[in-house]
Formats: structure tokens, sequence, C-alpha cells
């Protein structure tokens, strides 16, 4: 279990009574609910400690690392993973493997909303007039498409390969690397990537210790 999940478990197992770990994560709501009923009367309360065990279980077993390359990496180790599709060269291991994946977002119109007013004047079969006006809006909505891909880290380089983006670039050419709430933001000279992946936590762990060697 990476760090993060560890903080996040300790938070719901001491603070969980009282909506703590819901007030973090802004579900101020359910936070209030959870400390006027003792995380709704302890129910909750073990529901949530179920459910953030278990998730940390599934991301090791859907992570292309697997448990292994996992507990490795947060044990401060770089694990060196075979089988990959990578051309390395002969001193080059790679050390962080899982997919992952981009997205464009896009606002489009889904129809339209109110009221409109007018009177149809029949002018002849199969063509009328209308008159008056209307006052409808537009309905807006962001659509989101998500590219997948999978990132890699080598002992020399970070790789993207995806069905819309890739690169592959050596850590001189990484201008700067970032860790959001669930993924990784890469930034190459004036390009920059969002990458999203479950195990970013330990992609920044491997970064960080490759970048000692």
């Amino acid at each position: 279990m990476s760090q993060e999940k560890k903080k996040e478990l300790l938070i719901v197992l001491f603070g969980g009574l009282f909506g703590i770990h819901k007030f973090i994560k802004g579900n101020f709501k359910w936070g209030i609910i959870y400390l006027f009923t003792a995380g709704l009367f302890g129910i909750g309360w073990i529901i949530d400690i179920i459910i953030t065990v278990t998730d940390s279980v599934s991301v090791q077993k859907k992570s292309l690392m697997g448990t292994e390359g996992i507990n490795a990496i947060n044990n401060g180790q770089l694990p060196n993973i075979q089988g990959t599709n990578l051309n390395l060269a002969v001193d080059e291991t790679c050390c962080y493997v899982d997919k992952a994946y981009t997205f464009k977002d896009k606002i489009i119109t889904t129809g339209y909303t109110g009221k409109s007013s007018g009177v149809n004047i029949r002018i002849m079969k199969g063509l009328s007039y209308r008159t008056g006006g209307g006052n409808s809006q537009a309905i807006r909505q962001n659509q989101r498409t998500t590219y997948n891909g999978i990132l890699y880290i080598t002992t020399r380089r970070i790789i993207y390969t995806s069905q819309n983006e890739s690169f592959d670039k050596t850590f001189d050419k990484i201008t700067s690397v970032q860790e959001t709430s669930n993924g990784i933001v890469i930034q190459i000279g004036s390009h920059t990537y969002t990458i999203i992946t479950e195990t970013h936590s330990e992609f920044m762990k491997v970064f960080k210790l490759v970048k000692q060697f």
C-alpha cells in the first residue's frame, strides 16, 4: 500500500466517525451527516474503511506491474520490468509501466430550452409563415474524449504511447513533472501532457529515484 493510501486509511480509521475524510474531499454535506450521526451510526464508517482497503488492493491487481512491482517501488527500490515492447539500450532498464490515458474536452450543444411565442399563418399547402419570437437558450455540456495509452519510465527516459499523442524523451528534455490528485502533468518545452493513471504516486517515486543515478 502506498504512503498516500496509508494516510487515507488512517484518516478514515481515526476520523471517519466524525466525517473528517468527507470534509477533506470537499463533500461537506456527508461530512456534516457523519459528524452528527457518528459515521451513520458506525455503519457508514465501517463501509468506508472496507472501500479504502479494497481500492488499494484493486489498484495493485489492475496495475501492469502487479503487487510485486508496486511493493518494490513503495519500499524505495527500482524494479526491473521485463516483457515490455520497448527497444531498450544495453544498459537501460524499464522501472515503471502502467495503463494511462489522456483526454480532450469539448463543449457541445445538446438541445434548447425555453419558451417561444408566435402564430403560424398558412399561406398554401406545405407553406406557412410564423410571426412572433422566442426566448430559447442552448443547453451545453462538456464532452470528454479519452485516449488510452501506456506510460513508462526507464533509467534514461519517460515514454508515453497512445492512439492520440505519444512522446519519448530523455530526462534532460523534460521541463517539469508534477503530480495531481489522479495523474501526472508533464511539461516538455511548450507542450503540456496531462496523463491520468492510478499509480501516479508510484510514478513520482520512480522518477525521483532514477534521477539520482
